[in-house]
């Protein structure tokens, strides 16, 4: 008897660290103290982020239905146009609300409305995923709602205080169960080129689709250190994060990232040897753009203290430097030719043309802000800063052109999801990354692996 109570005894012990091993570690605020006063662009980008929320959480509660109850904003379909748009302004709105950049007044709601949308938001989104549904049935387990998940998951994180356990219960549950897709039996990281030669998918390399699938696994990472699975949660995000920008030459480098080197990472490449990145058929720049998925390692470990994986910035130098160095001819390319940092300028040059939209600066922006404070333009005629600051008055003007803080006319717009929630979510970034550069808090980079 004495040893069935102990074993039991201790049976309960083992089971209460496992749960407090896989609790989630709320962010503690109180650690991040500024460095002198907010600067210029850190304003800018703010003042960007504020013109989109005013926006955004007006157009909330007229996409999203109200659940009986009251309690949550129910997502309109479980695609991509149901899940993102609202994932993305559940983010930056936090960031807007955490980082002190909220105005009641310039926005046209109280933070305590604001806050109260969101937390409605987060378990309408949280509720509809299909580890929370009580039929199995929902968003979740789609070629891109780990990326859905990362932004709703952050978002919520950044609010925990403001949920009521409920919803924070659900958050952790969708949160794990995403990022624990990489790790099921039979997953592999994907590869437009394998080492022979063979190209797997003619058009379309998975670059940004490796990029964004490590975002669940740096949240993961971050919101549950303890976790059972961290450190298999580091080891596929390192993998993802190596593999996405790899080059070819890639498959012989003996640099060590995250503990081993590179070449041994790698089982494939994703990106030319200029730089350049193809995606639906063409030279497509918004995709060579898509460091700035994985580079999002420099804002979700930091908020948990933690270091940020060597993997984050893998070739992202090189890649943003491309762009304002490799000269596309015209012809071959379309006129009139040149980089696709057009100097002076807010626009980029689309050696092949587009299919989305010319107009869409945040993402340049935020590539730009990571290029100048991570310090990768040293030597460049033309500093990322100088392009911050041109991409950040055109969005304004842009905005300032509607009443209700939107920045696209219908001729600019992509029309593939309402651009206005994606600025919610480039911006966010933009202003989470400046004001942590602002309290000296990004952390140190080093390999996550190492215990």
């Amino acid at each position: 008897m004495l040893i069935r109570s102990l074993l039991s005894l201790a049976l309960l012990i083992v089971s209460v660290a496992a749960a407090r091993a896989a609790e989630v570690m709320p962010i503690r605020w109180e650690r991040f103290q500024r460095v002198g006063p907010v600067g210029f662009d850190e304003w800018q980008a703010r003042s960007v982020l504020q013109n989109a929320t005013r926006y955004n959480l007006a157009w909330l509660p007229r996409t999203y239905k109200t659940s009986g109850d009251g309690t949550a904003y129910l997502p309109p379909n479980m695609a991509e146009s149901g899940i993102r748009p609202g994932a993305s302004v559940l983010y930056g709105t936090a960031v807007l609300l955490k980082t002190g950049g909220y105005d009641p007044a310039a926005i046209g709601l109280s933070r305590a409305e604001a806050v109260s949308r969101l937390g409605r938001l987060a378990r309408g989104l949280a509720a509809t995923h299909k580890v929370n549904a009580a039929d199995g049935k929902g968003w979740g387990d789609h070629w891109q709602s780990a990326h859905w998940a990362a932004l709703m998951g952050q978002g919520a994180w950044m609010l925990w205080d403001d949920l009521d356990a409920d919803t924070r219960r659900m958050v952790q549950r969708v949160v794990e169960h995403e990022a624990g897709r990489f790790l099921a039996p039979g997953y592999e990281v994907p590869y437009w080129t394998a080492p022979d030669g063979h190209v797997n998918s003619p058009g379309d390399t998975k670059a940004e689709e490796n990029s964004w699938n490590a975002m669940i696994l740096q949240l993961a990472v971050a919101m549950m250190p303890g976790h059972t699975r961290a450190e298999a949660w580091k080891r596929v995000g390192s993998e993802l994060m190596v593999s996405a920008f790899a080059l070819k030459t890639d498959l012989q480098n003996t640099t060590v990232v995250d503990g081993l080197p590179v070449k041994d990472w790698l089982r494939g490449f994703n990106v030319r040897e200029d730089g350049a990145v193809i995606n639906h058929n063409i030279i497509h720049p918004d995709y060579t753009a898509t460091p700035t998925l994985q580079l999002r390692a420099y804002l979700t470990q930091s908020l948990a203290g933690q270091a940020v994986p060597e993997s984050a910035a893998f070739n992202a130098p090189f890649i943003y430097r491309s762009f304002s160095l490799h000269v596309w001819p015209s012809p071959p390319y379309e006129a009139p030719g040149g980089t696709m940092y057009i100097p002076r300028r807010a626009e980029v040059y689309y050696p092949q043309g587009t299919d989305w939209s010319r107009y869409r600066f945040d993402v340049y922006y935020l590539f730009d802000a990571f290029a100048d404070v991570l310090g990768w333009d040293k030597g460049l005629a033309h500093p990322a800063r100088e392009y911050m600051r041109l991409r950040a008055a055109r969005l304004l003007a842009m905005q300032a052109r509607h009443p209700d803080g939107h920045a696209w006319t219908r001729e600019e717009a992509t029309g593939a999801y309402p651009n206005d929630s994606m600025l919610a979510w480039q911006m966010g970034d933009a202003c989470l990354l400046l004001w942590l550069d602002g309290h000296r808090a990004i952390g140190p980079v080093r390999n996550w692996r190492e215990r």
